[in-house]
């Protein structure tokens, strides 16, 4: 009999720690899991660090410009379609839409993943092509493939079943709990992220000035020399940059994915992306995350965070939330998964 096998798609460095989890379980099972990837940033490192023994297929590649996100994305799909029509599989997944009308094309199921409404022509381009969308319950989207998830996809590898922070890593930076900042600031060139940390000299000069450390974790590689002097830059991939969110005194964040992740190990967040999302919104009525757009209101919050302890009050609304509201997402990855396989529609989430 031959063994099932299942392609998931990956083109962000966010959807490896979205998959991992599960995919250790199919391996388990005995189910053969190979990834098709579009390279970006560190993903091919981050790749190869967390699932070393995991088979790949690099397929793709990223544009920055609109209509190059336009060409590459039908370019990619006919691609897909033309790499597994060469394999034999038996569904797709990933957290997009174009493992989803390759899969289609060939005769296969899909499952999908989303959480960004505001993005309407992704969001349902995935909704169309896929067997079976799932999707967090906030999102005001039903139908007869909608399943729903209660809770953030970071979850998937954040939750405590996966995750526990080590104090070890601050010994490599010679960092102590509490007594520094993670600052995150990604790169210009993706359209997600057109807005910039706003003020940044000021921001780490005034943190400086509080007695914190940085730990500066940058996309563009190419502003490391103007910022050495004054932040602990990280080389990544870091072997366990969550547990620096976790001992961080405050995380501030122009990425939204690391800015959902630094609340969900316990660590408030001041998120300058420009971008207003429903999934952050949720964090941002708990208290957990602010949502600031210039550099006196990130300074009054930096100040706010620190002198109202606010640390022990997100730790524990998130604990509780875990314990008592949102799911284990990788089990929701599996069973909708294992679920559209079986062709078991009734018994999915």
């Amino acid at each position: 009999m031959r063994t099932m096998k299942i392609i998931v798609d990956v083109y962000h460095p966010a959807d490896v720690n979205f998959y991992k989890n599960a995919i250790n379980i199919f391996e388990k099972r005995g189910i053969e899991v190979e990834l098709t990837v579009r390279p970006r940033g560190e993903l091919i490192s981050i790749l190869q660090k967390e699932l070393p023994n995991v088979h790949f297929k690099i397929i793709g590649k990223y544009y920055s410009t609109i209509s190059g996100k336009i060409f590459g994305y039908i370019k990619r799909v006919l691609e897909l379609v033309h790499y597994l029509s060469k394999i034999n599989f038996d569904i797709g997944t990933g957290f997009g839409s174009q493992i989803c009308y390759a899969s289609r094309f060939l005769g296969k199921p899909s499952v999908a993943f989303q959480d960004e409404y505001e993005y309407k022509l992704p969001f349902y381009l995935s909704k169309i092509a896929a067997t079976c969308y799932v999707i967090p319950e906030y999102i005001p989207i039903n139908g007869k493939n909608v399943y729903k998830y209660r809770g953030l996809k970071e979850l998937a590898y954040l939750h405590p079943k996966y995750f526990k922070p080590n104090k070890k890593i601050l010994e490599r930076y010679e960092l102590e709990p509490n007594g520094y900042v993670f600052i995150r600031k990604v790169a210009n060139t993706s359209l997600n992220y057109r807005g910039v940390i706003p003020k940044f000299h000021k921001i780490i000069s005034y943190l400086k000035e509080r007695g914190f450390q940085i730990v500066l974790s940058l996309e563009d590689k190419s502003l490391i020399n103007k910022y050495k002097e004054n932040c602990i830059i990280l080389e990544e991939p870091v072997d366990d940059i969550y547990s620096l969110l976790s001992f961080a005194a405050l995380t501030i964040s122009s990425g939204d994915t690391m800015a959902r992740e630094s609340c969900l190990v316990g660590t408030p967040t001041i998120y300058t992306g420009g971008r207003i999302m429903s999934v952050n919104k949720e964090l941002l009525e708990k208290g957990c995350m602010f949502k600031r757009d210039n550099f006196p209101e990130i300074q009054n919050t930096i100040n706010y965070i620190i002198e109202n302890d606010l640390k022990k009050h997100v730790k524990n609304i998130i604990a509780d939330n875990i314990k008592y509201r949102w799911d284990d997402i990788t089990e929701k990855i599996v069973e909708s998964i294992i679920n559209v396989l079986n062709n078991d529609h009734n018994k999915m989430i």
